[in-house]
């Protein structure tokens, strides 16, 4: 084990030495949530041209990746994450736009685009596909990886092709059938471990932008009414078993609104979201999961995955 530790060690130096990266990057200041221990390395590369070397570094001196977006659905442990995390915000050039034909349209965005601008980008120009996305953090390719939507639809309806870096350092265009989609969860199919999403691309209709606008607004305010404002989270915490039974429902049914543990708190106005008061710990908030979990169970035998993304140790 120390001989690992020490191994990663010296990759890591060679790797910060090499990109001047930053060490000991505190992920609190990068995550919605504000908890988490140090990064040993934390890159926020501005192109592919900087990512592409970063990445192929990494592999050759078996330091370990860790991808985010802009961490609005990631919760760090506290010991924090060992190896390199890799930020992909800032590869976020402006969309653009390729017509298909009199009513469809082809729009790609990099990977670091934060998903509403996408969304407003396509309603200026008169296209349909995005209204789902109204008040859903983050970007791009998170938003790709874990199939992000909500009751009226999800990114993958209307994903046409990703523009791939593969495990081997390989840029790849792969088409939507290619790719498996489920419930919050995008899978490569045999494209191996490892693969960085650089752009996504969506072919989407002509529609009244009027219309659409005005849907975007409403479906906006509605969700800011029933979400907690202004304290620190990742949005809603656990998956939805089923259409029928949202996790919000039933953590609401099982009388765990307002339950806390420390500075970590099960949210009063959405059960679904597990709330920072100020100064909580992600050990808090995991506790705090755990109990909401065996309660659930205990009271309707569901067993509630997250829908956060937990890394580090």
């Amino acid at each position: 084990m120390q001989a690992v530790a020490d191994n990663l060690s010296r990759g890591c130096d060679i790797l910060k030495q090499e990109f001047a990266l930053v060490a000991d990057e505190p992920m609190a200041r990068h995550t919605s949530f504000k908890v988490g221990g140090t990064a040993d390395l934390f890159a926020t590369p501005s192109s592919q041209d900087e990512l592409i070397p970063i990445v192929a570094r990494a592999k050759a001196l078996k330091v370990p990746v860790t991808l985010m977006g802009c961490g609005t659905n990631l919760l760090v442990r506290d010991k924090g994450i060992r190896g390199l995390v890799l930020s992909m915000k800032r590869i976020n050039a402006a969309p653009t736009l390729t017509r298909v034909s009199g009513t469809e349209s082809l729009v790609t965005a990099s990977s670091g685009v934060i998903l509403s601008t996408l969304a407003r980008f396509a309603m200026d120009h008169g296209l349909d596909g995005f209204g789902f996305a109204a008040g859903i953090p983050g970007t791009v390719g998170g938003a790709v990886m874990m199939n992000a939507g909500t009751a009226m639809g999800t990114i993958c309806d209307t994903l046409a092709t990703l523009e791939i870096l593969c495990q081997d350092g390989e840029v790849r265009t792969v088409d939507r059938r290619e790719l498996g989609f489920s419930h919050r969860k995008l899978s490569f199919n045999g494209l191996g471990p490892g693969v960085l999403i650089l752009t996504a691309s969506f072919l989407l209709v002509q529609g009244d932008k009027t219309a659409m606008k005005a849907k975007w607004l409403a479906h906006l305010e509605k969700r800011r009414a029933n979400q907690p404002g202004s304290a620190a989270s990742a949005g809603c915490f656990f998956k939805n078993p089923d259409n029928e039974r949202p996790a919000g429902l039933l953590i609401d049914r099982a009388g765990l609104k307002g339950r806390r543990c420390g500075n970590a708190m099960v949210s009063e106005a959405h059960g679904n979201f597990i709330v920072n008061l100020g100064g909580a710990t992600a050990s808090e908030i995991l506790t705090l999961k755990r109990m909401v979990e065996t309660e659930v169970k205990n009271q309707f035998n569901v067993d509630l995955k997250p829908e956060v993304k937990i890394e580090g140790e």
